[in-house]
């Protein structure tokens, strides 16, 4: 019983909140002056080489822009919050992660370079990223937690 909550709370510190998500994002000065954050998720927490490493959903719009102007990025920390990658896109979107796998909605290109795909797949630490296109009957069903039943 002991070492099944010593796991839960090792699970629960590895998880970053949505305000030290924040706070990182800030320090690293990867969130805009000039911009409006209108959308900040965690998607999911990548494990690469038994390390957590943070996925964020970022959205921002341009402030003065006459038309609604907006940037969006998936950006990918390190075990200490550090920005590692950042993916802009533009109406792709991170749906979730499994092991050391990303999957989007829609493909994405690396530092525009080919090949483009909706799978990421991150090693060396999160250094590398390859890409891959899976179609969308072929994506796994994403991870979910057991839920508990009802009581009868």
């Amino acid at each position: 019983m002991c070492l099944l909550l010593i796991c839960s709370a090792q699970a629960i510190v590895h998880t970053p909140s949505r305000a030290a998500l924040f706070r990182a994002l800030l320090l690293a000065r990867v969130l805009h002056p000039d911009r409006l954050l209108v959308h900040l998720s965690h998607t999911c927490s990548l494990r690469i080489d038994r390390h957590l490493y943070p996925v964020v959903d970022i959205q921002e719009l341009v402030r003065g822009a006459t038309t609604p102007r907006g940037v969006n990025r998936i950006i990918i920390l390190n075990p200490s919050l550090k920005p590692m990658h950042t993916i802009e896109y533009t109406t792709e979107r991170p749906l979730f992660g499994h092991a050391h796998q990303l999957y989007l909605w829609g493909d994405v290109m690396i530092n525009d370079r080919m090949p483009e795909g909706n799978v990421l797949t991150l090693t060396q630490h999160g250094r590398a990223i390859t890409v891959r296109h899976v179609e969308a009957n072929d994506v796994p069903v994403p991870p979910t937690r057991q839920r508990k039943q009802p009581p009868q």
